[in-house]
């Protein structure tokens, strides 16, 4: 009796063995699956990105080359010196990975925007793929004075003062249509109201509700700066949205004096993922299940 008991037992493990291994194959990734990415940012010698992207634990190689376009660049990572991959966050069956490339090219020779929203990716093993990254956009660099001065920041906002009466005509962030549901700009200064708007229910950070000043839908431009006088820019994203940020918020207008004038702030987020997150990036990018 005893062993028929084990022999009971003893297949009652191999067949829950069996299923977990069924089950842990039905979640693992055909291919690598990269975040969207958002990304604005200007031409130089020596031009990194970093992308991130999901890929089953199990996967040892790494990502050797990326190119888009005329644009070809490859990794600088540290894996490549100590052979050891390295995961940004580990899940139930997947890791969050990234990899930091370099493109090399002459900025000279680029004098507009250059927009790509899909990279060509070869990995270590031979692997290939091509995948949508979201929306990268390299400009041209423009070095100029302005009049508004930045007198601070903080990590929701900058701060700025005018070095001379001015008028401010718009401001606009990287990315304003597509972002629009997700990326929010606040402006206070003294042409707008400072009393909060409670309106901001799904934000990760809630004091953002009491941050003075009014959302940038709602600011009728233009907007008169005396000299000396002060605007704050704040921005915040919603907590739902795990997408790679580096987005500038654009200020332009003109001085009292006639001339125009432009200036940046810029907003960079790194994404920190939950379990439910994973779950929800890889059922959107491959309209499939993945609870687990």
């Amino acid at each position: 009796m005893k062993e028929r008991f084990f022999w009971v037992a003893l297949s009652l493990i191999g067949i829950s063995w069996m299923l977990n291994s069924i089950y842990a194959y039905s979640k693992q990734l055909d291919e690598p699956i990269f975040l969207d990415h958002y990304i604005d940012a200007e031409y130089q010698d020596d031009f990194y990105m970093t992308f991130y992207y999901l890929t089953n634990k199990n996967n040892s190689s790494v990502v050797s080359s990326v190119s888009t376009g005329e644009l070809i660049g490859y990794p600088e990572d540290s894996y490549f010196f100590d052979e050891q991959v390295q995961n940004n966050q580990v899940f139930n069956h997947h890791v969050l990975r990234s990899t930091n490339v370099r493109f090399n090219f002459d900025p000279t020779t680029h004098t507009e925007n250059y927009s790509f929203t899909e990279i060509d990716v070869s990995f270590s093993d031979g692997n290939r793929i091509t995948v949508p990254i979201g929306i990268v956009t390299i400009r041209p660099r423009v070095i100029e004075e302005s009049p508004l001065e930045q007198v601070s920041s903080s990590g929701d906002g900058y701060h700025y003062r005018a070095l001379e009466p001015l008028t401010i005509e718009m401001i606009k962030s990287s990315f304003q249509d597509v972002l629009q549901d997700n990326f929010f700009i606040k402006i206070n200064s003294s042409s707008t109201p400072s009393l909060p708007e409670r309106t901001y229910e799904k934000f990760l950070d809630q004091e953002w509700s009491r941050l003075p000043g009014l959302d940038l839908q709602n600011i009728q431009f233009p907007l008169n700066l005396k000299i000396s006088k002060r605007i704050s820019v704040y921005s915040q994203f919603a907590a739902d949205f795990k997408a790679v940020l580096d987005v500038n918020i654009y200020i332009s207008g003109t001085t009292e004096s006639g001339k125009p004038f432009s200036t940046v702030g810029g907003l960079i987020v790194r994404p920190y993922l939950e379990q439910k997150d994973v779950n929800a990036i890889i059922k959107e990018k491959t309209k499939g299940d993945t609870n687990g």
